[in-house]
């Protein structure tokens, strides 16, 4: 007879989990800066979850553990990069995939992924526990293991049921006892500090009593431990209330879709459209990608025309996308003549999109040279980038009906960024920006400092290639970058917890000390 755990032994277990988590959360972050700690709580979450996950349901969803690995990647940027921006993206993005793994994993989505339902879901994943915080703290909330054997379990249990009886209303009285103490324990805790500080300031000898007490300090992280206890108790809770419900059908999106879009309208806008994109891009082939070899109107020099233009070609391809995706998908297609027609010229829509693609991708480098590098302008590349792929697939998706396009875009996406939080932007910038400085003696060291701890070795060599040639402004370019660098090193000593640890972080600080050895 195959032994599964009560249905209170995994109450005990699901609290055991969300107690961990709220304890390993206020361990790992709590007045310190985001390091190694961060893939060490995720990979916990992600065991914890799985854990919970396996001893309530027979069968999981296997191939959604794919999720973990650009959930893992994305964690470990915590720990090798420190670029602000990526980490507050990442943010919010990992709890996003994990919240979209544990969906997959058990199987309870109510929409496939290629639709807008299941939107949804995620939204239901997110704010549903808020709802059930106190289940799983209350017996009847634990129901036994969803798609269970039930004949099987009754000829098991028929034998017990009585004992089961005798036992669950003592099981039940003893539980509501042990909530009422958890309650009284939690209300007791602020009371209790409030009371402390007052008594504290009302009489000196109990205040040296208590002076060593970190009340305020116990009081912030019961508060931390309980907000996250609480939390994920409820949102496992509600996955595993999710697996008993009835499930209903999964229906694809995009094919319950009413189909509205005339394919004779269609038709004529694409028409009008490929006709303007055509002389556009002819345009391009001429002037931008010729170079100097043909002749502008006298009121522009190349680099003025060049440099300007590639935020409105963006756009114009953001237009595009959207045109496709719905042309596509709304249009009528009862005359198949006409929607070969329509394919066609969504072909040749999407072949000019590349060169307008292309043509902002050149522009852009262009600016960078002129102007310098950006966060803003590599993003910006990267997004150009990540639209290319997109319409790679829209270029498929014409012809070949059957690719799933929603699901192509989402693995697109997200191996753009994950390749953009691994491909150094600061050194990127850094490196360009110093290249243009010994091409054109110009460089905002301003912006130069601002960047991440990435940066510090590339700034170093160019630092110490100023200091052989010590003209007025390279002086006051040394002075500036010297400064931050001492700034720096203050905050890396300052934040020195194993919790904060950082690949980054810890090479930046070797070349701040050297610097500042060499100058003791």
């Amino acid at each position: 007879m195959k032994i599964q755990a009560s249905p209170e032994s995994k109450r005990y277990l699901l609290l055991l989990y969300a107690l961990i988590t709220g304890v390993l959360f206020d361990i790992l972050f709590y007045n310190k800066t985001l390091g190694i700690s961060y893939i060490i709580f995720i990979i916990a979450v992600m065991a914890f979850l799985f854990t919970a996950l396996r001893s309530s349901l027979s069968k999981l969803n296997k191939r959604a553990w794919l999720f973990a690995l650009p959930i893992t990647l994305l964690s470990s940027t915590y720990f090798i990069y420190s670029n602000r921006m990526l980490k507050l993206l990442n943010f919010f993005i990992i709890p996003l995939l994990i919240i979209i793994m544990a969906i997959f994993v058990a199987g309870i989505n109510k929409s496939d992924w290629s639709g807008f339902g299941f939107i949804a879901d995620i939204a239901k994943r997110i704010f549903v526990p808020f709802r059930f915080l106190h289940r799983p703290f209350i017996f009847s909330s634990f129901e036994p293991e969803a798609g269970a054997d039930s004949s099987s379990s009754k000829a098991d249990d028929g034998n017990i049921i009585n004992a089961d009886k005798k036992t669950y209303s003592s099981g039940r009285q003893g539980n509501r006892v042990l909530l009422k103490i958890i309650l009284g324990v939690a209300i007791s805790i602020p009371v209790l500090a409030i009371i402390l500080l007052l008594l504290s300031s009302a009489d000196m000898v109990f205040k040296n009593l208590f002076i060593n007490m970190p009340v305020l300090k116990i009081f912030k992280h019961f508060i931390i431990i309980m907000l996250i206890f609480i939390y994920s108790a409820g949102f496992i809770w509600s996955l595993l209330k999710a697996l008993g419900e009835k499930k209903e059908t999964v229906q694809p999106g995009i094919k319950s879709r009413k189909q509205f879009i005339d394919p004779v309208v269609l038709l004529t806008i694409l028409m009008l459209l490929n006709t303007v994109y055509g002389i556009f891009s002819a345009i391009q082939f001429k002037y931008l990608f010729g170079g100097d070899s043909f002749i502008l109107p006298s009121s522009f020099t190349y680099a003025e025309y060049a440099r300007r233009g590639f935020a409105e070609l963006v756009a114009v391809t953001v237009i595009n996308f959207a045109i496709l995706a719905i042309g596509l998908t709304f249009v009528k297609k009862h005359n198949k003549k006409i929607f070969n027609a329509i394919k066609s010229l969504f072909t040749l829509l999407v072949v000019f999109t590349f060169i307008m693609l292309a043509s902002a991708f050149y522009r852009m480098t262009v600016y960078e040279q002129a102007y310098g590098f950006t966060y803003l302008r590599i993003f910006v590349q990267a997004f150009m980038s990540m639209l290319f792929f997109l319409f790679i697939i829209n270029f498929v998706y014409i012809w070949y009906r059957k690719l799933p396009i929603i699901k192509s875009y989402f693995i697109v996406a997200l191996s753009v960024y994950i390749i953009l939080n691994f491909a150094n932007v600061d050194c990127i910038i850094a490196t360009g920006n110093i290249d243009r400085y010994y091409k054109t003696g110009s460089i905002d060291e301003v912006y130069l400092n601002q960047l991440s701890y990435e940066a510090i070795p590339q700034i170093n060599k160019f630092l110490e290639d100023l200091k052989d040639s010590p003209g007025p402004n390279e002086k006051k370019i040394i002075s500036s970058i010297t400064e931050d660098f001492r700034q720096e090193k203050e905050n890396l000593l300052f934040h020195k917890s194993w919790q904060s640890l950082n690949i980054s972080k810890n090479r930046a600080l070797e070349i701040l000390v050297s610097i500042s050895g060499e100058r003791d």
